[in-house]
């Protein structure tokens, strides 16, 4: 079906084409369009979706304002975890920054392939832990790195971002004011 969700799942565990053809069933094929959500805050998240296209952003609205806590695009997979996992409302909303092409896979579907075989088991522990590690990465990052260290490492890791992404997203991202971006990049 789609080549970099097959790599994926063959990294993490030993799955025969023919397995995938058959499990590939349960995902549905969307385009979410530019500023449409897949997540939003306040109701349950019960899917998950792989960017195959495209670029979103997580974001938390704390007291009228958005904060951006990760921007997700292809080859990632965008769901709003403590929701997911717990059946209870998100706090989170993801958004497309750009029109985007996802596999969506529903829990109870993602259930039902845990049930099936330990392949999906092993490939979903692996996908909670690459989580875990990239949220604890960010939290250090933000509490250890300077402004400046942080837009560097971002610029690296992202080269193209700032072409595709609204600069008070960014901003927000690193933790920091529009204006205080804005010198960064001066500098």
């Amino acid at each position: 079906m789609f080549t970099e969700i097959l790599k994926l799942l063959k990294s993490v565990a030993p799955f025969t084409n023919e397995e995938l053809a058959e499990d590939f069933g349960l995902f549905r094929v969307k385009v979410i369009r530019k500023n449409e959500f897949i997540t939003r805050e306040g109701l349950v998240c019960d899917r998950l979706a792989f960017i195959r296209t495209g670029l979103m952003r997580s974001f938390y609205n704390i007291k009228g304002k958005d904060t951006t806590t990760y921007f997700l695009g292809p080859g990632s997979i965008a769901v709003a975890m403590s929701s997911f996992l717990e059946m209870k409302p998100a706090f989170e909303n993801i958004q497309a920054l750009e029109d985007s092409e996802v596999l969506i896979l529903s829990k109870e579907n993602l259930e039902s392939l845990y049930r099936k075989s330990w392949k999906w088991q092993q490939t979903g522990r692996t996908i909670i832990e690459k989580y875990y590690v990239i949220m604890e990465k960010r939290s250090i990052t933000l509490q250890t790195l300077s402004a400046k260290e942080r837009y560097d490492m971002l610029m690296h890791e992202h080269p193209g971002l700032l072409l595709k992404v609204p600069l008070h997203y960014v901003a927000s991202y690193l933790g920091i004011s529009p204006e205080t971006l804005s010198r960064i990049r001066r500098s």
